[in-house]
């Protein structure tokens, strides 16, 4: 299985021995467990280190200064040779048998050129439930994110096993100052020209935050607002949604780019590719 497991991580080396533990009790670990340490100030060095010499596979470090958990991918991302990725955040475990569980499902979506990922619901390790908005009644379902939603029902939070030259093809972009970006900006790229192999079988245990998206959630976007106002903008053109949703992006759109001052309100307008939003936006404007 030629497969890099990816941890970003920024000043918390006390979680990497347990995640640590949930890949070394994997039954099968052939796999590469690649860390990339976002500019921490703490032992996560020293830590890792450790953990290299206790490993039954192989780790790699990489330290970078402080730029943020997607600069952090596209670093993991250009330095695997390794033809599967899959990213487990720091405070994240992987679930017992979870990589006989992948390598089962493999051969199929390695044949399939028009999958990008095999999706995972995220396993709640405070619900014991997975952290979908509904339960999932299905064994496996090739779709895209909106066809997941609009046949089935089902949003949420899921881990994504992608293939590597497919993340090679649409790195995040890099805005000077700013450290965060929604991952969706990438993700909603790719999944308009690829599909997913969407599992009812979970590999990864995160933790619930109970109210979604908090005030913190929506400060940070507005501390990174460029990266923002680019999030939004992929849902604003994304041609698959309906109306009501991509005016609802727009809002914040606009909202971000206010806050930026990176473009002109004609250059705004230039680079939103459905214009209903835009007669919408101008003839509330008139009124």
């Amino acid at each position: 299985m030629n497969l890099t497991i990816f941890t970003p991580t920024y000043n918390r080396a006390h979680l990497l021995p347990k995640l640590f533990c949930s890949l070394q009790k994997q039954n099968i670990r052939n796999f590469e467990w690649l860390i990339v340490d976002d500019g921490s100030t703490d032992d996560t060095a020293q830590t890792v280190k450790g953990l290299q010499h206790e490993a039954s596979f192989p780790i790699t470090y990489i330290y970078q200064e402080n730029q943020g958990k997607h600069i952090a991918i596209n670093t993991a991302v250009k330095a695997t040779s390794n033809d599967l990725f899959l990213i487990i955040d720091s405070d994240d475990e992987m679930i017992e048998n979870s990589s006989e569980k992948i390598l089962k499902i493999l051969p199929p979506f390695l044949e399939n050129q028009n999958l990008a990922a095999i999706c995972f619901p995220l396993y709640s390790g405070n619900t014991e439930m997975t952290m979908t908005n509904k339960k999932i009644n299905f064994d496996q379902v090739i779709l895209n994110s909106i066809e997941l939603q609009n046949e089935y029902g089902i949003t949420g939070e899921f881990t994504y096993l992608f293939k590597t030259k497919i993340l090679k093809q649409y790195p995040f972009p890099h805005f000077a100052g700013e450290k965060f970006m929604k991952e969706s900006v990438i993700y909603k790229i790719i999944d308009r020209t690829y599909k997913n192999l969407y599992v009812n079988q979970s590999i990864v245990k995160g933790e619930y935050l109970e109210g979604g998206l908090s005030s913190n959630f929506r400060k940070l976007l507005e501390n990174n607002p460029k990266g923002s106002a680019l999030a939004y903008l992929e849902t604003v053109n994304d041609q698959r949604l309906n109306f009501e949703e991509r005016k609802e992006a727009f809002k914040n759109y606009w909202y971000f780019e206010n806050l930026s001052k990176q473009h002109s309100i004609l250059k705004r307008l230039l680079r939103i590719k459905n214009k209903d939003v835009i007669f919408d936006f101008i003839l509330k404007k008139l009124k």
